[in-house]
């Protein structure tokens, strides 16, 4: 059981992170929150990037809580967002100012294959695209 105070608690960090005051009281069942920290696997590459919305969460205060501190919040993230991602992700695009890489054309070669009833000509990045891309247009001749 919840006691006042701890409720109190919980409903004035939650308005602290954006949530509305009667969201302790009024909470919906199921959710979306959006990511305002880009989500990271163990290597520290960016699995899931900032703004990806994930629905079907519990709306549980408890549950919103423990997510918003993790970054994830029921608004998506914006310029005139004053959370502490949003305000991290502004200060680090001022800093970082990196030249464009120059633009080199793949030198790649394409697979073909040529349709022994028409003559038409499939190509694709690879001999099994391009085959598979044959079959495809062999079915229309029937």
């Amino acid at each position: 059981m919840v006691t006042t105070k701890e409720r109190q608690d919980l409903r004035q960090e939650l308005v602290s992170r954006g949530y509305s005051w009667e969201y302790v009281d009024e909470w919906q069942p199921k959710v979306t929150l959006y990511r305002h920290a880009a989500l990271l696997n163990a290597s520290g590459e960016e699995i899931k990037p900032a703004g990806t919305a994930v629905k079907g969460l519990p709306g549980n205060p408890d549950y919103a809580l423990k997510k918003s501190r993790l970054g994830m919040l029921p608004f998506p993230p914006s310029d005139t967002c004053s959370c502490r991602w949003c305000g991290n992700n502004a200060a680090e695009d001022v800093k970082v100012e990196e030249p464009e890489p120059e633009f080199k054309p793949s030198t790649r070669t394409l697979a073909s294959a040529l349709c022994p009833d028409c003559s038409f000509k499939v190509t694709a990045a690879t001999q099994s695209g391009a085959a598979s891309k044959m079959r495809a247009h062999i079915k229309t001749h029937s």
